[in-house]
Protein backbone atom coordinates (compact mmCIF):
# COMPACT_ATOMS: atom_id res chain seq x y z
CA UNK A 1 0.00 0.00 0.00
CA UNK A 2 3.22 1.89 -0.61
CA UNK A 3 3.73 2.88 3.50
CA UNK A 4 6.56 1.95 5.67
CA UNK A 5 7.10 -1.39 7.18
CA UNK A 6 10.25 -0.90 9.13
CA UNK A 7 13.18 1.03 9.60
CA UNK A 8 16.52 -0.70 8.94
CA UNK A 9 19.14 1.29 11.58
CA UNK A 10 23.02 1.15 10.97
CA UNK A 11 23.32 -1.58 13.30
CA UNK A 12 21.28 -3.69 11.52
CA UNK A 13 18.61 -3.80 14.32
CA UNK A 14 15.15 -3.89 12.15
CA UNK A 15 12.64 -1.43 14.00
CA UNK A 16 9.29 -2.33 12.80
CA UNK A 17 5.42 0.11 13.34
CA UNK A 18 2.18 1.49 12.55
CA UNK A 19 3.48 5.40 12.40
CA UNK A 20 6.68 6.81 11.99
CA UNK A 21 8.05 10.31 12.78
CA UNK A 22 10.46 11.40 10.26
CA UNK A 23 12.73 13.80 12.59
CA UNK A 24 15.60 13.22 9.98
CA UNK A 25 16.18 16.89 9.35
CA UNK A 26 16.97 18.25 5.87
CA UNK A 27 17.64 15.13 4.71
CA UNK A 28 13.86 14.30 5.02
CA UNK A 29 15.06 10.30 5.00
CA UNK A 30 11.98 9.16 5.32
CA UNK A 31 9.26 11.54 4.13
CA UNK A 32 11.43 12.66 1.51
CA UNK A 33 13.55 9.54 0.16
CA UNK A 34 11.25 6.93 1.09
CA UNK A 35 7.61 8.90 0.51
CA UNK A 36 8.88 10.64 -2.33
CA UNK A 37 6.68 13.60 -0.64
CA UNK A 38 7.57 17.14 -2.48
CA UNK A 39 9.87 20.29 -1.49
CA UNK A 40 8.31 23.70 -2.13
CA UNK A 41 10.88 25.66 -2.70
CA UNK A 42 10.50 29.24 -1.91
CA UNK A 43 14.23 30.64 -2.29
CA UNK A 44 12.39 33.16 -5.02
CA UNK A 45 11.18 34.79 -2.07
CA UNK A 46 13.13 34.04 0.54
CA UNK A 47 16.55 33.98 -1.61
CA UNK A 48 18.75 33.82 1.80
CA UNK A 49 20.02 30.22 1.51
CA UNK A 50 23.70 30.30 3.84
CA UNK A 51 24.50 31.74 7.41
CA UNK A 52 27.79 31.95 9.05
CA UNK A 53 27.81 31.59 12.81
CA UNK A 54 30.82 32.50 15.14
CA UNK A 55 30.66 33.33 19.11
CA UNK A 56 32.74 36.44 20.53
CA UNK A 57 33.63 37.14 23.89
CA UNK A 58 30.84 39.34 25.60
CA UNK A 59 30.76 43.27 25.98
CA UNK A 60 29.38 45.49 28.00
CA UNK A 61 26.32 45.75 26.11
CA UNK A 62 24.34 43.31 27.59
CA UNK A 63 20.87 44.02 26.14
CA UNK A 64 17.33 41.90 26.56
CA UNK A 65 17.29 41.28 23.28
CA UNK A 66 18.58 40.03 20.53
CA UNK A 67 19.71 42.43 17.55
CA UNK A 68 19.13 42.02 13.71
CA UNK A 69 21.11 44.36 11.16
CA UNK A 70 20.54 44.47 7.72
CA UNK A 71 23.43 43.80 5.68
CA UNK A 72 24.58 44.06 1.83
CA UNK A 73 23.61 40.79 1.43
CA UNK A 74 21.84 39.66 4.14
CA UNK A 75 21.47 40.17 8.16
CA UNK A 76 23.54 39.77 10.82
CA UNK A 77 22.65 38.34 14.86
CA UNK A 78 23.86 39.66 17.54
CA UNK A 79 22.30 37.68 20.97
CA UNK A 80 23.76 38.27 24.69
CA UNK A 81 24.61 35.52 26.78
CA UNK A 82 25.57 35.31 30.02
CA UNK A 83 29.37 33.97 29.12
CA UNK A 84 29.74 35.39 25.42
CA UNK A 85 27.68 36.90 22.30
CA UNK A 86 26.54 34.61 19.87
CA UNK A 87 27.10 35.83 15.87
CA UNK A 88 25.81 35.52 12.54
CA UNK A 89 25.67 36.54 9.32
CA UNK A 90 22.20 35.32 7.31
CA UNK A 91 22.81 35.95 3.33
CA UNK A 92 22.14 34.87 0.25
CA UNK A 93 24.90 32.97 -1.90
CA UNK A 94 23.34 34.83 -5.17
CA UNK A 95 24.74 38.14 -4.24
CA UNK A 96 27.96 37.36 -2.09
CA UNK A 97 30.36 34.77 -1.74
CA UNK A 98 30.99 32.53 1.66
CA UNK A 99 34.52 34.03 2.15
CA UNK A 100 33.01 37.73 1.55
CA UNK A 101 29.91 36.99 4.15
CA UNK A 102 32.85 35.82 6.75
CA UNK A 103 34.54 38.57 6.21
CA UNK A 104 31.80 40.97 6.86
CA UNK A 105 30.52 38.68 9.71
CA UNK A 106 34.48 38.77 11.71
CA UNK A 107 34.41 42.85 10.85
CA UNK A 108 31.54 43.55 12.51
CA UNK A 109 31.82 41.34 16.26
CA UNK A 110 31.88 44.21 18.89
CA UNK A 111 34.31 41.61 20.77
CA UNK A 112 37.07 38.95 20.30
CA UNK A 113 36.54 36.04 17.85
CA UNK A 114 36.23 32.74 20.12
CA UNK A 115 36.14 30.75 17.60
CA UNK A 116 36.18 30.64 13.48
CA UNK A 117 32.94 31.33 11.66
CA UNK A 118 31.08 28.00 10.65
CA UNK A 119 28.90 27.56 7.64
CA UNK A 120 25.56 26.63 7.90
CA UNK A 121 23.74 25.56 4.48
CA UNK A 122 19.38 25.64 3.97
CA UNK A 123 16.45 26.11 1.35
CA UNK A 124 13.55 27.81 2.31
CA UNK A 125 10.06 26.00 1.96
CA UNK A 126 8.43 23.30 2.67
CA UNK A 127 7.05 19.85 1.72
CA UNK A 128 3.87 19.38 -0.26
CA UNK A 129 2.29 17.13 2.49
CA UNK A 130 3.89 16.26 5.96
CA UNK A 131 2.35 13.52 6.24
CA UNK A 132 2.39 10.81 3.40
CA UNK A 133 0.93 7.63 4.27
CA UNK A 134 2.54 6.26 7.25
CA UNK A 135 4.99 8.58 7.80
CA UNK A 136 4.86 12.55 9.43
CA UNK A 137 7.36 15.06 9.15
CA UNK A 138 8.00 17.01 12.07
CA UNK A 139 11.09 19.58 12.21
CA UNK A 140 13.53 20.53 9.79
CA UNK A 141 12.30 17.14 7.48
CA UNK A 142 9.12 19.26 7.37
CA UNK A 143 10.31 22.46 6.40
CA UNK A 144 12.52 25.24 7.17
CA UNK A 145 12.52 29.15 7.10
CA UNK A 146 15.22 31.28 7.74
CA UNK A 147 15.93 32.41 11.77
CA UNK A 148 14.77 36.18 10.93
CA UNK A 149 12.26 35.48 13.38
CA UNK A 150 13.45 32.48 15.47
CA UNK A 151 10.23 30.39 14.62
CA UNK A 152 11.65 27.04 14.27
CA UNK A 153 10.68 25.88 17.62
CA UNK A 154 7.12 26.81 17.28
CA UNK A 155 6.46 25.46 13.79
CA UNK A 156 7.94 21.72 15.69
CA UNK A 157 5.91 22.35 18.88
CA UNK A 158 2.29 23.30 16.73
CA UNK A 159 3.06 19.82 14.69
CA UNK A 160 3.62 17.95 17.62
CA UNK A 161 -0.03 19.70 18.98
CA UNK A 162 -1.34 18.83 15.70
CA UNK A 163 -0.19 15.56 15.38
CA UNK A 164 -1.66 14.68 18.93
CA UNK A 165 -4.83 15.81 18.24
CA UNK A 166 -5.37 14.01 15.11
CA UNK A 167 -3.44 10.85 15.94
CA UNK A 168 -4.56 7.81 14.06
CA UNK A 169 -6.28 5.04 14.84
CA UNK A 170 -3.89 1.35 13.60
CA UNK A 171 -5.53 2.18 10.12
CA UNK A 172 -4.45 5.88 8.58
CA UNK A 173 -7.22 7.67 8.16
CA UNK A 174 -6.68 10.25 4.54
CA UNK A 175 -9.24 12.81 6.66
CA UNK A 176 -7.14 13.24 9.70
CA UNK A 177 -4.11 13.37 7.10
CA UNK A 178 -5.71 15.71 5.12
CA UNK A 179 -6.34 18.32 8.08
CA UNK A 180 -3.07 17.63 9.44
CA UNK A 181 -1.40 18.84 6.13
CA UNK A 182 -4.34 21.64 5.58
CA UNK A 183 -2.60 23.05 9.36
CA UNK A 184 0.70 22.62 8.86
CA UNK A 185 0.35 24.55 5.39
CA UNK A 186 -1.30 27.17 6.94
CA UNK A 187 1.18 27.59 9.87
CA UNK A 188 4.26 27.66 7.27
CA UNK A 189 2.44 30.17 4.83
CA UNK A 190 1.74 32.37 7.33
CA UNK A 191 5.06 32.70 8.88
CA UNK A 192 6.57 32.60 4.94
CA UNK A 193 4.53 35.62 3.92
CA UNK A 194 5.97 37.54 7.69
CA UNK A 195 9.32 36.97 6.83
CA UNK A 196 8.88 37.97 3.17
CA UNK A 197 6.91 41.29 4.32
CA UNK A 198 10.33 42.13 6.14
CA UNK A 199 12.47 42.32 3.06
CA UNK A 200 9.57 43.09 0.11
CA UNK A 201 8.80 45.79 2.19
CA UNK A 202 12.70 47.63 2.37
CA UNK A 203 13.22 50.98 1.28
CA UNK A 204 16.83 50.91 0.43
CA UNK A 205 18.34 51.05 -2.78
CA UNK A 206 22.22 50.41 -2.29
CA UNK A 207 22.60 46.58 -2.87
CA UNK A 208 21.06 43.81 -5.20
CA UNK A 209 19.55 42.01 -2.63
CA UNK A 210 17.21 44.94 -1.56
CA UNK A 211 16.45 45.71 -5.24
CA UNK A 212 15.47 42.38 -6.11
CA UNK A 213 12.78 41.25 -3.02
CA UNK A 214 11.45 45.23 -2.83
CA UNK A 215 10.84 44.66 -6.90
CA UNK A 216 9.90 40.90 -6.66
CA UNK A 217 5.90 39.56 -6.74
CA UNK A 218 5.43 38.18 -3.16
CA UNK A 219 2.41 35.12 -2.78
CA UNK A 220 -1.43 36.61 -3.44
CA UNK A 221 -1.80 35.99 0.12
CA UNK A 222 0.48 38.70 1.31
CA UNK A 223 -0.19 40.67 -1.21
CA UNK A 224 -4.01 41.12 -0.16
CA UNK A 225 -2.69 41.70 3.31
CA UNK A 226 -0.57 44.43 2.29
CA UNK A 227 -3.42 45.97 -0.34
CA UNK A 228 -5.95 45.59 2.90
CA UNK A 229 -3.63 47.53 5.31
CA UNK A 230 -2.56 50.09 2.53
CA UNK A 231 -6.76 50.57 2.51
CA UNK A 232 -7.37 51.27 5.81
CA UNK A 233 -4.72 49.91 7.68
CA UNK A 234 -6.70 46.71 8.48
CA UNK A 235 -5.33 43.46 9.42
CA UNK A 236 -6.67 40.14 9.50
CA UNK A 237 -6.63 38.30 12.71
CA UNK A 238 -6.76 34.33 12.76
CA UNK A 239 -7.45 32.44 15.85
CA UNK A 240 -4.25 30.74 15.27
CA UNK A 241 -1.25 31.26 14.14
CA UNK A 242 2.06 32.75 15.51
CA UNK A 243 2.03 36.47 14.54
CA UNK A 244 -0.61 38.37 15.63
CA UNK A 245 -2.03 41.56 14.02
CA UNK A 246 0.20 44.29 16.42
CA UNK A 247 2.91 42.14 14.72
CA UNK A 248 2.15 42.57 11.25
CA UNK A 249 1.31 46.33 11.86
CA UNK A 250 4.70 47.11 13.45
CA UNK A 251 6.51 45.54 10.43
CA UNK A 252 4.53 47.61 7.88
CA UNK A 253 4.73 51.05 9.48
CA UNK A 254 8.00 50.01 10.31
CA UNK A 255 8.70 49.25 7.12
CA UNK A 256 7.01 52.63 6.24
CA UNK A 257 3.72 51.52 4.70
CA UNK A 258 1.05 53.98 5.61
CA UNK A 259 -2.55 53.15 5.18
CA UNK A 260 -4.53 55.62 2.89
CA UNK A 261 -7.83 55.38 4.24
CA UNK A 262 -8.95 53.75 8.06
CA UNK A 263 -11.65 51.72 9.37
CA UNK A 264 -15.15 54.26 10.02
CA UNK A 265 -15.01 52.94 13.43
CA UNK A 266 -12.73 54.86 14.83
CA UNK A 267 -14.79 58.07 14.01
CA UNK A 268 -16.64 57.17 16.90
CA UNK A 269 -13.32 57.68 18.87
CA UNK A 270 -12.37 61.24 20.31
CA UNK A 271 -8.61 61.57 19.37
CA UNK A 272 -8.18 64.18 22.65
CA UNK A 273 -9.45 60.43 24.81
CA UNK A 274 -7.24 58.31 22.51
CA UNK A 275 -4.15 60.42 23.47
CA UNK A 276 -4.42 60.78 26.72
CA UNK A 277 -4.91 56.71 27.61
CA UNK A 278 -1.87 56.28 25.76
CA UNK A 279 0.20 59.30 27.68
CA UNK A 280 -1.42 57.12 30.88
CA UNK A 281 -0.33 53.93 29.26
CA UNK A 282 3.27 55.49 28.86
CA UNK A 283 3.61 57.05 32.05
CA UNK A 284 2.73 53.72 33.98
CA UNK A 285 5.14 51.60 32.12
CA UNK A 286 7.94 54.33 32.52
CA UNK A 287 7.23 54.21 36.40
CA UNK A 288 7.11 50.69 36.68
CA UNK A 289 10.43 50.37 34.63
CA UNK A 290 12.27 52.79 36.53
CA UNK A 291 11.52 50.50 39.86
CA UNK A 292 12.65 47.18 38.24
CA UNK A 293 16.06 46.34 38.02
CA UNK A 294 18.40 46.12 34.57
CA UNK A 295 18.29 43.45 32.76
CA UNK A 296 21.69 42.40 33.35
CA UNK A 297 21.18 42.64 37.05
CA UNK A 298 18.18 40.63 36.91
CA UNK A 299 20.16 37.55 35.08
CA UNK A 300 23.02 38.09 37.75
CA UNK A 301 20.98 37.93 40.95
CA UNK A 302 18.36 35.51 39.46
CA UNK A 303 19.84 33.27 36.82
CA UNK A 304 23.71 33.64 36.72
CA UNK A 305 25.92 31.15 35.87
CA UNK A 306 28.62 30.45 38.38
CA UNK A 307 31.94 30.23 36.83
CA UNK A 308 33.88 26.87 37.62
CA UNK A 309 35.65 26.19 40.35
Amino acid sequence: NGHIASVTLESGEVVTGDLFIDCSGFKGLLIGETMESPFEDWTKWLPCDRAMAVPCARSDDFTPYTRSTAREAGWQWRIPLQHRTGNGYVYSSAFISDDEAARTLMDNLDGEALADPRPIRFKAGRRTASWTGNCVAIGLASGFLEPLESTSIYLVQIAINNLVQLWPRKAMDPVLIKEFNRLVDTEYDRVRDFLILHYHANTRDDAELWRYTREMSVPDSLQDKIDRFRHRGDIPFYRSGLFAPPSWVSVMLGQGLKPEGHDRLTERLKLEDVQQRLETLRRKISDRVDAMPTHAQFVRDYCGVKEAA
